[in-house]
């Protein structure tokens, strides 16, 4: 049975209460920690996580902001509608380096390899346009003609396996899961899911994944170790229908969901089992990101999710304290 659910360590409200679309954390040298917000105005809001308030506003565009990513020097943004900005921390601020605009519609987030510095882009009729951190086109990932007809790319996970086999999860319109060697840019496995996919990650030790999508049931699947196969594994039936980001915490103990009722899940990757069900938000929630280091302020790894209401709530949940 689930627990009663606790309180938000804090609740930062977005600036004129803009619905928030994306979120990440970044830790900076010199000990600046911050939330980053992507919102419906075209904004980015760089919340300070020592006070909590904003410290900056980086006006991106007019469109939402649906993903961003923030490296140790690079801010990098997607917008609706598919234009993507590629930003250099400077002392004064943040320049953009690069601009890639490709007509898409969709609301499929973008991936990445920051290590290659590498961005997994979705586009129409099933392609994935590979670019790297200059905005320079380096390959691309299209199904042949054996592939069933997948429709438009609605999520993406980047996977990079032992042994140098970076992977990339796809998941499409018409309810296909595939997974791509992006050594080869070939399709390697194939899964149809309950239907269009909406979210999707995958954790490396679990050895399992999560499908969220417009239904009431997540599913779970596995990869399998030495052929990198996909497998169905079971489906969590939860009460309203409808996920827009699914979301697994580095040590593997739990999973959330993110729903369009406002409900922030939390399972257990042990059992899959619901642990509590957050109902803070009063609009679907659009993005769960956990911080990748300890925020000073609380001494724990938080969770953050934010969504139409305006609202970002801070969590500290399930952290085993030393």
């Amino acid at each position: 049975m689930a627990l009663l659910p606790p309180d938000p360590v804090y609740t930062i409200r977005n600036v004129d209460n803009v619905p928030v679309y994306s979120l990440a954390f970044s830790f900076l040298p010199g000990g600046l920690e911050r939330l980053l917000a992507g919102s419906k105005n075209g904004y980015v809001y760089a919340f300070n996580l020592q006070t909590n308030r904003v410290q900056q506003k980086i006006q991106v565009g007019q469109a939402p902001i649906l993903h961003l990513i923030h490296t140790s020097n690079q801010l990098i943004t997607q917008e609706k509608g598919g234009k993507y900005k590629i930003f250099s921390l400077t002392n004064s601020g943040y320049e953009e380096d690069a601009v890639i605009n490709i007509d898409y519609p969709g609301f499929c987030r973008f991936e990445a390899n920051t290590k290659l510095e590498t961005l997994y882009v979705p586009d129409r009729e099933s392609k994935i346009h590979i670019y790297n951190f200059s905005g320079d086109k380096v390959g691309s990932l299209e199904p042949n003609k054996e592939t069933p007809k997948l429709g438009d790319p609605m999520c993406m996970k980047y996977i990079e396996f032992p042994c140098d086999r970076p992977c990339l999860l796809v998941g499409y319109e018409a309810g296909w899961l595939l997974i791509w060697d992006l050594n080869t840019s070939h399709c390697i496995g194939t899964l149809k899911t309950q239907e269009c996919p909406m979210s999707v990650d995958y954790h490396l030790n679990q050895q399992r994944g999560i499908v969220g999508n417009a239904s009431d049931v997540i599913q779970i699947f596995s990869i399998g170790r030495k052929d990198l196969s996909l497998t169905h594994k079971v489906d969590i039936k939860i009460k309203n229908p409808g996920i827009n980001k699914v979301q697994s915490r580095s040590d593997g103990k739990v999973f959330t969901s993110g729903g369009w009722d406002g409900h922030v899940r939390i399972f257990s990757w042990f059992s899959l089992r619901p642990l509590v069900v957050l109902t803070e938000h009063k609009q679907a929630v659009q993005d769960v990101v956990y911080s990748t280091e300890k925020v000073s302020m609380w001494n724990a790894y938080i969770m953050a999710a934010g969504g139409l209401d305006g609202a970002i709530t801070l969590w500290d949940l399930y952290n085993n304290k030393q």
